[in-house]
């Protein structure tokens, strides 16, 4: 069974945060940053309030703490890369009209 988009793209953002050192200012992640241009602020917003109510990321004063460590095991560059063409092809599906 495959992951939804909405849970990939919160494993990106958590793979982000741990390969920054586990704390970073929210304006800075840069996943963050592609859905909340990509598919909204709400969209973006969504997936940071779900983070933090299942107790995975703590957000004070627009910076953002991993509370549950994990080992990445790719590179940011990959973890960029796969969340630009996961984003983009969400965005792209939503643009679609709906079909007969």
């Amino acid at each position: 069974m495959s992951m939804s988009t909405e849970a990939r793209l919160a494993l990106l953002l958590l793979e982000e945060v741990e390969l920054r050192g586990g704390k970073v200012r929210l304006r800075f992640l840069k996943v963050y940053r592609l859905v909340a241009y990509w598919l909204g602020k709400n969209y973006a917003g969504n997936l940071i309030s779900k983070l933090v109510a299942s107790g995975y990321l703590s957000i004070k004063d627009d910076s953002v703490e991993l509370l549950r460590r994990f080992k990445a095991n790719r590179t940011i560059m990959q973890v960029y890369r796969e969340a630009r063409e996961l984003v983009i092809s969400t965005y792209l599906a939503m643009q679609r009209p709906l079909s007969r």
